[in-house]
């Protein structure tokens, strides 16, 4: 049998904290973009994002949450400078994702 510790039997090989860091990035490089966060207070908004390996996006769509919100998320996230993800494995995580979007 696998050591003990060694990849306890996720498929991928990134790691909670890569992949956490990395949705951090992602959601700062959104608020940062997004100005009217004081309307949206308490509000969500259930995003989609697709990523290209180099951090651009490609395409999000809301999937649920406050329409409004979802409005204004999507401006942002096409306007936000999204970082490269820092390996292939955090890349699998992002290329196809779900985010929800509270405005902080």
């Amino acid at each position: 049998p696998a050591p003990a510790g060694k990849g306890g039997g996720k498929k991928s090989g990134a790691s909670g904290a890569d992949i956490s860091g990395y949705l951090g990035q992602i959601t700062g490089a959104i608020q940062s973009k997004f100005y009217d966060a004081d309307l949206y207070k308490g509000r969500t908004c259930d995003l989609r994002i697709k990523l290209a390996p180099d951090g651009l996006l490609i395409d999000v769509k809301a999937e649920g949450g406050d329409p409004a919100l979802c409005q204004a998320a999507i401006a942002a996230a096409k306007q936000a400078k999204i970082p490269k993800p820092p390996s292939t494995d955090v890349y699998e995580q992002f290329k196809n994702a779900p985010l929800v979007f509270k405005p902080q």
